[in-house]
């Protein structure tokens, strides 16, 4: 399957203007690249209640900047109180040159058919494509997928094992650890990105960018599926630092349930050609590539 440039209308563009707007106003940024876009549009129309039109956009960006030291989480925290639909990649704008120049998936395919929202110097990043390296990094992402997928399935096993003997404690933890393997490994092998998130939630909102299929099994609708959701993904740092954690059977079991249908999801994914990277070479192609482009400079 041939990778699709991102394409967004005129509202879209205009809300990733007021992102770029808050971002650059508080933290020293080369460019933001928008890699993807959800949008979700939501009607009603009954006789018992009031008519519903309501749209809502999710987007994820790759913010590249001035200095080496990672602030992601920093910037996530930040614009998430103003734009609560925003998912954040950030490093270094020399960090994504050298993974540029390794032909790294992620970063080759962000600058050729992602959106360039803002860039401090006016240059676009336009990198060549070695189709054999490529290729190469594909394949290697492929192998990274199989060891990350055999670790998620030893850590089930091991907490199932746990859940026998009696230590629902672990099996939360160990429950987690295969969440985020998983998540982790299905993210290397549909965009090549290395994530080295532990965030479960967050691992899952990435996973959203090329699959909705992993965030809908874990249903967080109603209050007792957010307070289970919660036991999981709580589990990495309280099992290790809450004196009073605590994680009881009927938990342990509906989890060992929940993660092991996510493994074999995984496993099915895994089994999708997932997009390859493919540079826009002709006049034709690169005037296709959005309706509307919102690129700010410097100045702004």
């Amino acid at each position: 399957m041939k990778q699709q440039p991102v394409k967004i209308n005129e509202t879209q563009g205009k809300e990733l203007q007021e992102i770029a707007r808050a971002l650059t106003s508080h933290y020293e940024i080369e460019k933001i690249i928008c890699f993807g876009v959800n949008s979700m549009h939501e009607t009603s129309n009954t006789c018992f209640t009031e008519p519903v039109d309501r749209f809502a956009n999710t987007y994820y960006l790759l913010v590249l900047t001035t200095e080496v030291r990672r602030i992601e989480y920093t910037m996530q925290d930040f614009i998430i109180k103003q734009f609560p639909g925003v998912f954040i990649i950030g490093h270094g704008m020399s960090t994504a040159m050298e993974a540029v120049y390794n032909h790294e998936r992620f970063f080759i395919n962000a600058c050729l058919n992602g959106l360039l929202v803002y860039t401090s110097d006016g240059f676009t990043m336009t990198p060549e494509v070695l189709p054999g390296n490529i290729k190469i990094n594909y394949e290697k992402d492929e192998e990274t997928f199989s060891r990350m997928y055999s670790m998620a399935t030893g850590f089930l096993e091991s907490a199932q094992d746990c859940y026998e003997k009696g230590f629902y404690n672990n099996v939360a933890f160990l429950l987690h650890q295969a969440v985020e393997q998983a998540c982790r490994g299905l993210i290397r092998l549909y965009t090549g990105y290395r994530a080295d998130i532990h965030n479960i939630a967050r691992l899952l909102f990435l996973c959203d960018c090329f699959s909705a299929e992993p965030s809908k099994l874990f249903k967080r609708h109603f209050k007792e599926e957010k307070r289970l959701f919660r036991v999981l993904a709580g589990s990495y740092t309280d099992a290790r630092y809450r004196d009073n954690y605590q994680v009881i059977d009927h938990d342990s079991d509906q989890l060992c349930t929940l993660v092991k249908a996510f493994l074999d999801l995984t496993l099915e994914l895994s089994s999708k050609e997932p997009y390859k990277v493919t540079a826009r070479t002709t006049a034709a192609e690169q005037a296709a590539v959005v309706d509307y482009s919102p690129a700010l400079p410097a100045s702004l």
